[in-house]
């Protein structure tokens, strides 16, 4: 049997979607259970037989497999952690091709879907340093149109954040960010507002080589910082700067770049995704695994995989 311990801000959708499991009766009775708040003691009771699965943050993530009952028993803990998730835009993309702007919108898509709080969100947009300004117009054009407001209106696309302390745990974290880069994208009257809507925010870091905390510190919301590389080497060493991550991104018409990224990146990232003007019709994104995919990454992503596709 499975019992899932739901986060406690949105555990009312875990409790409905567990709700729809169980009455279509598909699942072996008893085979599903779900606790809404507290585990209580739940940990020490764990076996050798069993195997904690956690999806979340680093820090939560860390304090569940210190756990001393499980590291003396060895039980196995199985994490897939937020990340520092990049995406390159290849050299031979240049502003005007299909490559440049399939970039722009996936990068946009990827900062304000599920207002940007998707483990896989583009964290990391690295372009070369001779096409920086322009990403940062393009993007920042796209960001403005970006309707948000109430999820019911149709012209929305972008809601708020699942609650008011999320909100605040993400303004921290941009604070955090822009000790590092100018924010070049943003709007704090959204801020501002009573609810848990936020303004998405484009970062911009000059200096990607001495910074640290771009890549190292995640605000779980519509937040990315662009930077620039001085040739295809240098994008390689940012995007592994993140130590781990569930997927990286690399838009480009050339082969030899994606297949050069492919051997420079491929042992930081859980999944690489490459897409050009001939497959962008039928891609899932950068941020959209399918079931039959590894989902997970090394290092900072957890080293390990959710298992439940």
């Amino acid at each position: 049997p499975a019992i899932v311990k739901p986060a406690t801000a949105t555990c009312y959708v875990t409790e409905l979607a567990v709700r729809i499991m169980l009455d279509s009766g598909i699942l072996p009775e008893g085979a599903l259970q779900l606790v809404s708040g507290g585990l209580g003691d739940m940990l020490d009771r764990l076996t050798l037989q069993d195997v904690v699965s956690f999806t979340g943050s680093a820090d939560t993530a860390f304090k569940l497999r210190s756990t001393p009952h499980i590291l003396k028993n060895s039980i196995r803990f199985v994490a897939e952690q937020d990340s520092l998730n990049a995406s390159i835009l290849g050299p031979d993309a240049a502003p005007g091709t299909p490559e440049f702007d399939l970039f722009i919108k996936e990068a946009q898509r990827e900062m304000t879907t599920k207002a940007g709080q998707k483990c896989t969100a583009i964290r990391r947009i690295i372009a070369p340093d001779l096409y920086v300004d322009d990403v940062i117009t393009a993007l920042s054009d796209r960001l403005a149109k970006t309707v948000i407001g109430d999820p019911k209106d149709a012209s929305t696309r972008m809601g708020a954040l699942v609650s008011n302390s999320q909100k605040r745990d993400v303004l921290k974290k941009a604070a955090i960010i822009g000790t590092e880069a100018d924010r070049v994208y943003g709007n704090d009257d959204l801020n501002d507002h009573k609810g848990a809507f936020i303004s998405p925010m484009l970062f911009h870091c000059a200096n990607p080589d001495s910074a640290t905390r771009v890549h190292d510190t995640e605000a779980f919301g519509p937040i990315s910082t662009v930077m620039g590389y001085r040739d295809l080497d240098h994008a390689i060493e940012l995007a592994n700067k993140g130590e781990g991550s569930l997927v990286a991104s690399v838009i480009t018409h050339d082969p030899i770049v994606a297949r050069n990224v492919a051997l420079g990146a491929g042992a930081f990232h859980g999944r690489l995704y490459f897409n050009n003007r001939d497959s962008m019709k039928e891609s899932t994104g950068h941020g959209s695994p399918l079931p039959h995919m590894v989902h997970g990454g090394p290092g900072r992503a957890g080293g390990g995989e959710e298992l439940g596709g």
